[in-house]
């Protein structure tokens, strides 16, 4: 198990969904603004709602995607038509992907519209794919190899042909990294996090100085 990497062990997936608000809370308190990249998927959604029901008058909250599939927000599959949604009634500000026809043109957009806004990322919510992989950092692909800082597209072909996600130089800036991975079908891959090998989240994990995992799954 790679030193770096911090274990939170809940009982169940509602429990790992307010561990985690108690420590995005806890930050959230004692900072005058503070940002919080948000990804996709049903496993945070959870964790989203308490978010959203409980610090809803905040004005100091912003948040970023961390990574989305490149569709329409209109389309079932947007992450950021999910956050859009969930956020709606609070007073965050939200720093919205918007679609254009070219998936380099949207992550330009992109790029520039998070880092004119945010100069020091506090933290990420983060899940991990069966294939290891986090954000749209899949293994295999080109944005692995990517040095840049801001996001970039990445062609995937799974959904959607393209996605647009955070880059590894990005994310290992980020004050804090909390990867919430729960359910039984996640067993197979949490034996893999923390481990010395190529797998995104584990090269991820290696960058970084600490990284949280908050699961309801032995590991």
């Amino acid at each position: 198990m790679l030193d770096t990497l911090k274990i939170c062990k809940e009982k169940n997936h509602e429990d790992a969904s307010y561990k985690l608000y108690e420590l995005i809370n806890s930050r959230i308190s004692s900072n005058n603004n503070y940002n919080i990249g948000l990804s996709g998927g049903s496993t945070p959604k959870e964790f989203y709602n308490i978010l959203a029901k409980n610090n809803k008058d905040q004005e100091n909250i912003t948040l970023w995607t961390v990574d989305d599939r490149h569709v329409s927000t209109e389309s079932h599959l947007s992450n950021q038509s999910m956050i859009n949604e969930i956020f709606s009634n609070t007073s965050f500000n939200i720093l919205p992907y918007a679609f254009e026809e070219n998936p380099h043109e949207s992550v330009r957009k992109y790029t520039e519209l998070v880092l004119s806004n945010i100069t020091k990322f506090n933290a990420a919510i983060l899940g991990v794919g069966d294939d290891g992989h986090i954000a749209s950092l899949f293994p295999n692909t080109e944005a692995m190899n990517n040095d840049s800082f801001g996001f970039v597209a990445n062609e995937v072909n799974i959904l959607s042909k393209w996605r647009i996600t955070s880059t590894f130089k990005l994310l290992e800036t980020v004050e804090d990294i909390f990867l919430l991975v729960t359910g039984d079908n996640k067993n197979s891959i949490l034996q893999e996090i923390g481990k010395n090998n190529s797998l995104p989240v584990n090269e991820l994990i290696n960058r970084r100085q600490k990284t949280v995992l908050i699961t309801d799954q032995k590991i």
